[in-house]
């Protein structure tokens, strides 16, 4: 090997340069902004250095979250706000509305003794059913038009009239007129098919519950037999009413009149009442109908006939009670 050739491979990696050629600095690390046009270049700031702020995109998301958020709560309290004041509102338009008759129809009746239990209630009304002797009548029964021994003999017929009783039907609390009620629903089959009576229990001054008999009986005073085929002037029944359409006679003008349709289990005529329109009868009718969104319902009517009238129609001159239970007040005195 030359002399030559051993200098060449242990030769320092150096350059020759010649005079006036810049340094040869070797591998140098790029800075920052390297190779940007001047005026451009922009220095990433890291967050934690001082001087940071949100850019204009984070400022509008966060306002956007802000609104969202503040209005989401703004629903939320309306909507509470709305729930708490809406039965008050509610409850405030009842009374206006309904004042004649606020504190005797409009809630349930406040009970000044208990109220006897199913069980109690169902025991009770056999008790009463089975009773033959005129002197156990007055500890069962509230009488109303009907002696004691008239009470006993139309418990005797009554198998002979509606048939077997075949079952008991507890129906709870069932208040109007002022009067606490608790019933009951007795069955009967016949070779004719089923029927029913409605055992209405209500507590005396003594807090005793009793059977009130009329009710129980469907009692219409003159009975229906003079009412429609003597042609009674005037009478008082308990009877299902419902809204109907029939104008015809002195009844023809819809707008002076409403029309029920009035039935009872009693007799198989369909009947016609009138109240005129402006009359406490109207509003009293009204007011149960609006309730619960019935249809029909039971209720004690006193009934007239008026002159030109067909045998089925008759004007209705009081509405005694709401269902077939009188009280010491006609139920449309709350509507005067």
């Amino acid at each position: 090997m030359s002399s030559d050739g051993f200098k060449r491979s242990v030769r320092a990696n150096r350059h020759d340069r010649s005079p006036g050629d810049a340094p040869n600095l070797g591998r140098v690390a790029r800075m920052p902004g390297t190779g940007m046009p001047k005026g451009k270049r922009r220095r990433r700031i890291r967050r934690g250095e001082s001087g940071w702020r949100p850019n204009d995109d984070r400022q509008h998301l966060f306002l956007k979250w802000t609104l969202l958020f503040g209005g989401f709560a703004m629903l939320l309290l309306a909507g509470i706000s709305w729930l708490w004041l809406s039965p008050k509102i509610s409850a405030k338009g009842d009374r206006v509305e309904l004042d004649p008759v606020e504190d005797d129809t409009k809630v349930r009746v406040i009970a000044r003794f208990p109220s006897p239990s199913e069980q109690d209630a169902m025991a009770m009304v056999k008790r009463a059913l089975a009773v033959r002797d005129p002197a156990a009548v007055g500890s069962l029964y509230r009488t109303g038009s009907a002696s004691p021994e008239e009470i006993v003999r139309f418990l005797e017929n009554l198998e002979s009239v509606d048939g077997k009783i075949s079952g008991y039907e507890w129906l709870s609390s069932m208040d109007a007129n002022q009067l606490s009620i608790e019933g009951v629903q007795v069955n009967f089959e016949n070779t004719s098919g089923l029927r029913n009576r409605v055992a209405l229990l209500t507590p005396d001054v003594k807090g005793k519950w009793k059977i009130d008999f009329d009710s129980f009986a469907r009692t219409a005073i003159p009975p229906w037999k003079e009412i429609l085929q003597k042609g009674a002037e005037s009478a008082v029944v308990r009877v299902y009413v419902g809204k109907d359409s029939y104008f015809n006679g002195p009844f023809h003008d819809d707008k002076q009149w409403i029309c029920l349709g009035m039935v009872s289990p009693d007799t198989d005529e369909l009947l016609f009442g009138y109240c005129n329109s402006d009359a406490a009868q109207a509003a009293a009718i009204d007011w149960i109908l609006s309730k619960g969104g019935v249809k029909f319902f039971r209720a004690t009517l006193e009934l007239r006939r008026v002159e030109g009238a067909e045998p089925r129609q008759f004007e209705i001159s009081r509405v005694l009670a709401q269902d077939w239970i009188l009280s010491e007040v006609a139920f449309d005195e709350g509507f005067d």
